[in-house]
């Protein structure tokens, strides 16, 4: 009875760590680093980076880059935003989805043609940003304007 009173308190501390280890929160964004990567101010005075969930902007020396980033700024640059987190990269940037005033921020880079649908390894895992950078694509929107635009991970590999 013993042991299976200390599993039952061991399990309750491990969910709720892991609970807290990945928590929406709110923030004023202090900084728009590219079209998909922003810095937040969060309560204390701490700042978060984040990298937008499931999309992926041109890079800055890229073409369409610095227009990515000021479309991005235009959207939420010092404005209080909502984080839906889902995990920590590599990098150790929090990977989100943005909203502000109910807007799917990640959602609308993409609709407008400011980026393209992430993908790994060739494979993209929202299916509803693929279609929403076909739309794009299709309606010749943003970077969509230009004949070859060039995928910003081919871009990373080329340079």
């Amino acid at each position: 009875m013993f042991l299976l009173k200390q599993f039952l308190i061991f399990l309750i501390l491990v969910s709720s760590l892991t609970s807290l280890a990945f928590a929406d929160f709110k923030g004023r964004v202090i900084k728009v680093i590219d079209g998909d990567t922003i810095e937040i101010l969060v309560p204390k005075k701490r700042t978060v980076r984040v990298r937008l969930l499931d999309i992926d902007a041109p890079e800055r020396q890229q073409a369409y880059g610095n227009i990515s980033k000021k479309y991005l700024a235009s959207l939420i640059s010092g404005k209080t935003v909502f984080v839906k987190e889902n995990k920590k990269d590599i990098y150790k940037r929090t990977l989100g989805t943005i909203f502000y005033n109910g807007t799917n921020i990640n959602m609308k880079m993409v609709k407008n043609g400011y980026a393209w649908a992430y993908r790994y390894k060739g494979i993209a895992n929202n299916k509803k940003m693929v279609e929403l950078e076909y739309k794009a694509r299709k309606n010749k929107i943003g970077l969509w304007k230009d004949k070859n635009p060039i995928a910003p991970w081919n871009f990373r590999s080329l340079n």
